[in-house]
């Protein structure tokens, strides 16, 4: 009777053991997903236990090579997170061929932006397939820079935003950005919005120890070279061990030079 147990036992722990699991995430973009699902010699099966999607067993016919999920029919929502767990037998893996097809695409649709009075860039949007981040660009000294970065919902209703920006005088441009595993850069239209800032100035153009402006504000100081040296933000900028001579400063939404003596 105790050999028996003793078999019976080691049998239990044998089968967990020779159990495994893949473990996928993902998220719903509408497509169906394709199954591959190997033959497991060693049990004269396919290899694929189970499977089951964010907790739901997936219960269509597995006893083939081959076969595809109709994630829509098990009713996922577009953007919605999934989670693949496939217990399998054997040493050979079953996989998800079109896995491309469960990966975040940037389709947003921007329906409303604008700056508040807290100079809070506020939007909403549409139609997003997957968590992504959103990037928030400014148009700055002739080239667009990332000011801000959130990370968006990913479901494909309507989502609002809202993130701080850095206000310059004069018209402030702003634009949101995305890309997802294609690479592909996704630039919302332009949002527009005028400060009543007064313009900042240089105090002084010709430096010993530190250049001053009459406001703070964000600033760049580059060599001849272009060379980038500092980057802050501040009413003034020391130069202590600054090599005399001419060099660039992006400001304000202006660019000058000054002299180092």
């Amino acid at each position: 009777m105790n050999f028996r147990l003793i078999f019976v036992f080691f049998l239990f722990i044998s089968t967990i053991a020779s159990s495994q699991e893949l473990n996928i995430k993902g998220v719903f973009t509408g497509a169906n997903v394709y199954i591959v699902n190997p033959f497991a010699d060693s049990e004269d099966r396919f290899t694929i236990e189970s499977i089951s999607i964010n907790d739901k067993e997936y219960s269509e016919d597995m006893e083939s090579s081959a076969f595809e999920i109709d994630l829509a029919h098990m009713g996922f929502k577009l953007g919605q997170d999934l989670r693949f767990c496939i217990k399998y037998k054997d040493s050979i893996m079953p996989s998800i061929i079109n896995i491309e097809a469960i990966k975040a695409l940037s389709s947003f649709k921007l329906k409303r932006a604008f700056v508040d009075k807290d100079q809070f860039l506020n939007w909403k949007c549409s139609n997003e397939l997957g968590s992504l981040p959103f990037n928030v660009q400014q148009y700055r000294w002739n080239k667009w820079v990332t000011v801000g970065q959130l990370r968006g919902v990913g479901t494909s209703g309507v989502n609002n935003y809202r993130i701080k920006v850095p206000i310059h005088s004069g018209e402030n441009m702003f634009r949101i950005h995305q890309v997802d595993y294609t690479e592909r850069d996704n630039y919302s239209d332009t949002i527009e919005y005028k400060s009543r800032l007064e313009p900042v100035q240089l105090v002084n153009k010709k430096v010993k120890t530190e250049l001053k402006f009459s406001e703070p504000t964000q600033f760049q100081v580059f060599d001849l070279f272009g060379n980038l040296i500092y980057d802050g933000y501040g009413g003034e900028v020391r130069f202590d061990d600054l090599i005399p001579g001419k060099y660039y400063v992006n400001f304000d939404n202006t660019i000058g030079e000054f002299i180092k003596e």
